[in-house]
């Protein structure tokens, strides 16, 4: 269905937006991937209710892709959008140790 987690993350960003990506951001640094899927999957859908099951397993890679690049991410405390915005990630989100 998607040839590469980051397909997916797009696809997500793309039908979800900005929001959809910030609950990623939090659950995965929260849960990690695996867990956190669960966590961003009952919190979207319980606002619209539009998640479909080609939107679940976009999800499933889509947090994969965020926790794969979230330390880089951590780092320079900025995520590039797909659609050439950036996303400031809040100092919450960001170790102590940077």
């Amino acid at each position: 269905m998607f040839k590469s987690n980051e397909e997916a993350f797009r696809y997500l960003y793309d039908r979800q937006g900005l929001l959809c990506v910030q609950v990623m951001l939090s659950a995965v640094r929260a849960y990690g991937a695996d867990t956190g899927s669960v966590q961003v999957l009952t919190l979207l859908n319980g606002v619209d209710n539009s998640f479909d099951k080609k939107d679940e397993k976009a999800l499933v890679r889509a947090m994969r892709y965020v926790e794969e690049h979230l330390p880089q991410w951590q780092e320079d405390r900025v995520v590039n959008l797909p659609d050439g915005q950036q996303l400031t990630i809040d100092p919450a989100l960001v170790p102590d140790e940077y």
